[in-house]
Formats: C-alpha cells, structure tokens, sequence
C-alpha cells in the first residue's frame, strides 16, 4: 500500500482549508434558513463569499456539502434534546423537555428540519449514522433507555425497538405540526409527553418494571454506564 506523504507546503495551508469548509458550511445553513432546503449553490456563494464555482472546492460534489450540513444540524438537535434529558425532576418532566427541546428547535430551524427530511434518505444510511433528525433524536433517547434497563438487571435489547416506536411518532408529528402550528407547542409538548410515556409503560411493564412517571428516576451510577 502506497502512502502519501505530505510536505510542509502542503500541511501548513490545512488550518486555512478547514476554516474554509466550516465556512461554506455556515454559509450553506444560512442560506437554506433563509432561503428553503432547496438553497441554490449561488446562494450559498454568497453568503460565504466566494465566487460560485468555488463552494465545491472544498467538498467531493454538493452531496459531501449536503451530508457536512446534516451533520451539522443533528448535532445540534442531538444537544438540545441531551439538555432535556439532562433538566431533572420526574420521569415525567424529563420525556418532556426532552420532548419541548425537540419542538423548539424545529420552531427556530423550520427550514434546516425540512432539509434533514429532505435529505435523509440520500445521506448514510448506516445503523451508527445520525445524520437526520430521527436518528439523532433515536440515538440519545435508545442510550439513555437501555441505561436504565441495565440499572434493572434488564435485558436492553428492547430499547431499540421501542425507541423507534418513540421517535416516528414524535418526528412524524413535529413534521405535521410544523405545516399546521396548531395547537400550541405546549399543548403538543404535553400530549406527546403522555404518549410517549404510554409508550415507555408498555413496553417496561410486562419486564417487570413498572415505574411511577410523577417520581425522579434512579440516579445512574458509573457502573450503569458502561
């Protein structure tokens, strides 16, 4: 196997380059915020500043350009939901400002969610990708669930399923919700909270746990974790 070997020449102009994508990055997340998920490449130009033919410089074709702001974008989702998950109180409060953080987002960034739904199908599809608004929602939700499945001595496999459960419903009706902004994003925050609960109660149940949803859940130990 022949490996590249790059000369100082090369390397030193590496800060510049990654500078550079992250700026077309946050010029194409600009432009679709602004202008739709379909922003045009003279658009995001021109929120970055650079002639048109050059915002593909960086990047292998639009798609490379499409998936860097995906990601970008899930991560973000990812964070407001692990703040949610994060804010205390009962099992109750947590599915819901979990739940609240979701909608706020999309409130804020209605046109950067309809680019991830958009663009989910054509971005990687692998199991460990989060690059769309359901799999990152899935992927913090599926590791703290199978968290407190362990805590029980349960098996976690379960997790998974009904955190796909979890999630389509959730993300199915933000999507509508989004279109209708009807009711109100606290009336629609309460009654997913009471859904999802449901849920989470089916499936917890007949394993032998059944969890009182106006009390804090266990805190989880460092064992719990791994």
């Amino acid at each position: 196997m022949t490996v590249e070997v790059r000369d100082g020449r090369s390397t030193r102009w590496d800060p510049h380059r990654r500078e550079r994508r992250a700026a077309i990055i946050a010029a194409a997340i600009t432009a679709i915020e602004e202008h739709g998920p379909d922003a045009l490449t003279g658009q995001i130009a021109e929120k970055a500043g650079v002639p048109r033919t050059h915002v593909y410089r960086h990047f292998e074709g639009k798609h490379a350009l499409d998936l860097a702001v995906a990601r970008f974008a899930a991560a973000q989702i990812s964070e407001s939901i692990r703040a949610g998950l994060a804010s205390g109180g009962s099992a109750f409060d947590i599915i819901r400002a979990a739940i609240d953080s979701h909608l706020a987002w999309i409130e804020q960034h209605p046109n950067l969610y309809r680019f991830l739904a958009q663009h989910a199908y054509a971005m990687d599809s692998r199991p460990s990708s989060c690059d769309d608004a359901k799999a990152a929602l899935a992927s913090e939700l599926t590791e703290l669930l199978s968290r407190y499945m362990r805590h029980f001595d349960l098996d976690p496999a379960p997790a998974e399923r009904v955190i796909v459960e979890v999630v389509g419903m959730v993300d199915n009706t933000a999507a509508w919700w989004l279109e209708k902004r009807m009711p109100p994003r606290e009336q629609l925050t309460t009654t997913l909270t009471e859904d999802v609960w449901t849920l989470l109660d089916r499936t917890l149940r007949p394993l032998g746990l059944a969890l009182d949803p106006r009390e804090p859940p266990p805190v989880l130990g460092v064992a719990a974790e791994s």
